[in-house]
Parts: C-alpha cells; sequence; structure tokens
C-alpha cells in the first residue's frame, strides 16, 4: 500500500502572528519603560518640590510609591528583554505572553492607583481615563486577554472610587465616564489588533505570491521580461530571456521589447485600455546584428504596486523560415524557379488594380517558344526542358526592377512590365541581343527562339488579367505566324524570334 505525503503551506499560520505581534508589543513596551525612566526625575521633582507642601502624607507617600514603580518595572523589563534576546526566547512562548500580558495590567494599576491618589487631593481621575487609552493605542494585545485584564482592573477601579469618594452623585458620573471609556479602550484595542493581524497576512500573502511568482518566472520555458510601464525600466527577466536578448544596455530599459517606437505607443495604449496585447507576430532585433521572428504575449499587471508589462516570448524564426519556403514553393515553378501561374496571376490582377487606380499604363508580354516539339522529337525531352529553362533564364535576367515573368503553361510566360510601350519595346530589344548571343555560342544543337506578343493597358479600360493576357496572346500569335512563314522559306529563325 503506497502512502501520499503531502505538504501544506497555511499562509495564515495564527502562531506566525503571534510571534511577530508580541515582538512589536515588546518593543513598544521597551521604548515605554526607556520614557518612564528618562522621566523618573521630574516625577522627584514634582514629588519633592511642586507637590512637597501637601498637607496629606497619605497622598505624599501614594504618589512617591506610584513614581518610583514605574522605572523599577521598566528595569525589571529591560532585563528581561535582554535575557530574552540573549537566549533566543521564541516570542511565542507562554513566558512572553505572560510578561506581556502582566505590563499591561501593571501600566493599567498605575493608572488606577495614580488616579485614585489624585481623587483624595484634586477630586479628578483623569489618569486612569489617558492610561486606558494609551495602553489600548498602543499595546492592542488579544481582545480575549484584553477583555478580562480591563474587568478585573476597572472592577478594582470601581471599588476604590466608592471607598474615596464622599459625594454619591460625583460618585456615579464618574463611574459611568470612566465605564464608557473602559469600553472604548476595549473597541480601540479590537480595532487596532485586527488590523494589524489583517495587515499581517496580506502581506505575507503578498509575499508568498510574489515568490511564488518569481518561481514561475525563473522556471518558464519561455523567455520573460517584466517591465515597469511608467519608465521601460527592466525589473526582472528569466534566464531564457537573458539569453535571447543577452545582457541589457547600461540603462537597463526594455526598449528592446517592441518592434519600433510607433509599435510601442499602439501596444502601450492598448494595454491601458484592454490590460493585454495577444500573440502579436513581428520580427525583432534582439541584439545589434540578429534579427529573430517572435510571437509577444503582452500582459499588464501590478508588480509591487506598479503598474508594469509582462511580456513573454515565442522564437518562431523556424517557423518563419519553413513558412516562406513553402510560400516560396508554392509561388515558384519547380522546372525554371521563375513565379508559376497561380501566383503570378493573382500579383497581375493586383498590380492591373493598382494601375486602374492611379491611372498608369501596364504593358504584358505574351512569350511562347519556338521550335519546342521538334527539340523534345529530335533531342529527346530532357533537351526539351533545357529549352525551356534556358529561354526562362535569358527572359529573367533582362527585366528591370519591378517587372516580373512567371510560367503561363508548358512554353509560354507572361512579362508584365511596370513603363510605357517605348520602353517595353526597346527592353525586350535587349531580350533577342541576349538570345542571339546565346546562339551564337553553339552550347546546345539547337537554337532557343521565342515569340512574343505585347498589349498595354490603359486607365479606364474593364479588362481583367485574363482578358489582358488573351490580348497579349493574339498579338504573340500574329508574331509567331510570321515566324513560321519565315522558318518555311528558309530563313534564319533566330531573328524571326524578334522580329
Amino acid at each position: 500500500m503506497r502512502k501520499t505525503i503531502s505538504f501544506r503551506f497555511d499562509a495564515a499560520d495564527p502562531s506566525l502572528f503571534d510571534e511577530s505581534h508580541n515582538r512589536r508589543i515588546l518593543s513598544r513596551i521597551r521604548l515605554i519603560s526607556i520614557l518612564l525612566l528618562l522621566v523618573f526625575p521630574f516625577y522627584l521633582y514634582a514629588d519633592f518640590f511642586m507637590l512637597g507642601s501637601v498637607g496629606d502624607p497619605t497622598y505624599r507617600h501614594a504618589s512617591w510609591a506610584i513614581h518610583a514603580a514605574g522605572p523599577f518595572l521598566s528595569l525589571l523589563f529591560l532585563l528581561f528583554y535582554r535575557r530574552m534576546n540573549r537566549t533566543g526566547l521564541s516570542a511565542r512562548s507562554a513566558a512572553v505572553s505572560f510578561v506581556i500580558g502582566l505590563y499591561v495590567t501593571l501600566y493599567l494599576l498605575l493608572g488606577m492607583t495614580g488616579s485614585l491618589n489624585s481623587q483624595l487631593l484634586t477630586g479628578n481621575v483623569d489618569a486612569y481615563i489617558i492610561i486606558l487609552l494609551a495602553v489600548a493605542v498602543s499595546l492592542p494585545i488579544s481582545p480575549l486577554r484584553f477583555l478580562f485584564i480591563l474587568l478585573g482592573t476597572h472592577t478594582l477601579f470601581l471599588i476604590g472610587l466608592s471607598a474615596v469618594s464622599g459625594d454619591p452623585f460625583t460618585l456615579a458620573t464618574k463611574q459611568i465616564n470612566t465605564t464608557a471609556t473602559v469600553l472604548i479602550a476595549f473597541f480601540i484595542s479590537w480595532t487596532f489588533y485586527t488590523l494589524l493581524k489583517r495587515d499581517f497576512f496580506h502581506t505575507r500573502r503578498l509575499k508568498q505570491q510574489e515568490s511564488d511568482f518569481r518561481k514561475l518566472f525563473a522556471v518558464n520555458p519561455y523567455p520573460l521580461v517584466l517591465s515597469r510601464l511608467a519608465d521601460d525600466r527592466i525589473v526582472l527577466t528569466n534566464e531564457k530571456a537573458s539569453r535571447f536578448f543577452g545582457q541589457p544596455d547600461d540603462e537597463n530599459r526594455a526598449f528592446f521589447l517592441y518592434p519600433s517606437e510607433e509599435e510601442k505607443e499602439r501596444i502601450v495604449g492598448e494595454l491601458l485600455e484592454r490590460g493585454r496585447v495577444p500573440n502579436r507576430i513581428c520580427e525583432l532585433a534582439v541584439s545589434p546584428s540578429l534579427s529573430r521572428w517572435v510571437m509577444i504575449q503582452y500582459e499588464r499587471i501590478d508588480y509591487r504596486g506598479e503598474p508594469c508589462v509582462l511580456a513573454g516570448f515565442t522564437d518562431i524564426t523556424e517557423l518563419k523560415e519553413a513558412e516562406a519556403e513553402l510560400a516560396l514553393h508554392a509561388s515558384t515553378d519547380a522546372m525554371t524557379g521563375v513565379m508559376n501561374r497561380g501566383h503570378g496571376m493573382a500579383l497581375l490582377q493586383k498590380d492591373l488594380e493598382e494601375a486602374r487606380e492611379a491611372a498608369r499604363e501596364l504593358i504584358v508580354c505574351f512569350v511562347d517558344i519556338n521550335d519546342l516539339k521538334e527539340v523534345n522529337d529530335r533531342y529527346g525531352h530532357a533537351e526539351g526542358d533545357a529549352l525551356i529553362h534556358m529561354a526562362s533564364q535569358v527572359l529573367q535576367r533582362n527585366l528591370d526592377e519591378g517587372d516580373y515573368l512567371f510560367r503561363y503553361g508548358g512554353d509560354e510566360f507572361i512579362l508584365v512590365f511596370h513603363k510605357g510601350m517605348p520602353e517595353a519595346a526597346r527592353l525586350w530589344e535587349s531580350i533577342r541581343d541576349d538570345l542571339q548571343r546565346l546562339n551564337q555560342s553553339r552550347s546546345k544543337p539547337f537554337a532557343v527562339t521565342v515569340s512574343h506578343g505585347l498589349f498595354r493597358f490603359q486607365s479606364g479600360m474593364k479588362a481583367s488579367a485574363e482578358e489582358l493576357v488573351a490580348y497579349a496572346d493574339q498579338e504573340m500569335y500574329k508574331n509567331k505566324t510570321r515566324y513560321k512563314r519565315k522558318a518555311s522559306t528558309g530563313e534564319d529563325s533566330r531573328r524571326a524570334a524578334g522580329s
């Protein structure tokens, strides 16, 4: 039988708060003890000089005892505090909790006896009220413990007040007012204690979430960068991001997270509006000499109270290269290496629409290779393929920038010129001269000749790409007819190809 071992982390473990809160209360009692020692000389001066002429010896002796008890108890606490730190006594221990409860009780008792002593002389109990509120604010211990301490000390105070008060109406008023103060003190202490406890566990949960976030950030298999939204300052990067981008610049800014400054403005605007920008594909400069295709996920998050941008990267460079290669294969004729019919016709239709909108001319040239059947029959299909390839290479290398060539059929090609008819005719002359030089080299036992037809598209025409090709085909057919007529009369077929 297998045993399952589970690990549980309780972020709300009460003992953790008890230890932290007890340390806070101990440090405050230490501060109070130091203050009592510092003001002890003033109390001596008050007892022997300011109140030295008071005739009631009971009041004077009680005042001396109360004022001396404060420094004495303070010294005892400071010794305990020092010993606790030396021995490493846990703040959660029963001894520490007992000392805290004892000193809260003693402070209230000192306030109570001081007020009863003042009642004998001046008839006021202000000291008790002040101490009650001061203890509630500065030493907010567990509400239940504080309630029991209040019940005990206030009961003693009410009994003592009855013993030293003469007027029953004044006594009733003071009992009512001090009891109300006790209730207020309890409410203040309970409120402060609850807020401190809530803040402790909230802070602890935030720290735990930050720790978990950092762990997930570090082990994430993709490059991650966290930067401040206000100034692009990098806050966190994981190891993958460090390897992907290299070391950040001296300013430690995350400029490299965005394709461009314009794109950054759009992305930040969308983050502020929607909180996320998913799956942004772009080519990103990951170093001064290297660009990569990436898919970026931007998320707006708050980290340590500041709005930040979390950017996660997926390197899709290989995918983009494979996609480009597939697109090339899909748009390229395998035999000749020029564009195939589908891609070429789509591009021609696009150029046709743009030329119509911009009122530009466009020349479509239909080219047909001569004597392909004869070459196939006499020298074999391999040589026929060579004839097609050689003719396509001559056509391709004579094109100007912006013009293009695609294979329309077996021995048919389309040339598209972005120029007027005179310039297209001059370019065709250069193609004819190139064919003549090729034939003069005698690299093959056959001549490479072509027939062509030019058709000019002008603004206002309603023709489609297919119709333009058909018109150019008709012009080519006229040229082909002249070539065959000259070939049948024995004239040089190589010159006839460019006529």
